[in-house]
């Protein structure tokens, strides 16, 4: 937080370095079998939604909320195949 309100009101000496430079090393710390495992998570819940929402076909708001989970959990699996290193990379 402190480094927060320096960046804010300016008072920081080091105007070359940003203040998530030091952060962001800890937000893009998953391994490559965790991230694995989150694919295969998101990706397999995101299939079975959209294969339950066939079955309920003929009631038309449940098929449409779980077609369109199911869509976003197998459309949201795929950034995690990649990995977070690339979505931090500026």
């Amino acid at each position: 937080m402190r480094k927060l309100n320096q960046f804010i009101s300016g008072d920081d000496g080091e105007r070359g370095e940003s203040f998530l430079d030091d952060e962001s090393d800890d937000l893009c710390s998953l391994s490559p079998a965790q991230r694995m495992y989150a694919f295969a998570a998101c990706l397999v819940a995101g299939l079975a939604c959209t294969f339950l929402s066939l079955i309920v076909f003929v009631k038309p708001i449940k098929f449409a909320v779980l077609f369109t989970f199911g869509n976003v959990l197998a459309v949201g699996s795929l950034p995690h195949w990649s990995g977070e290193a690339t979505k931090c990379d500026v």
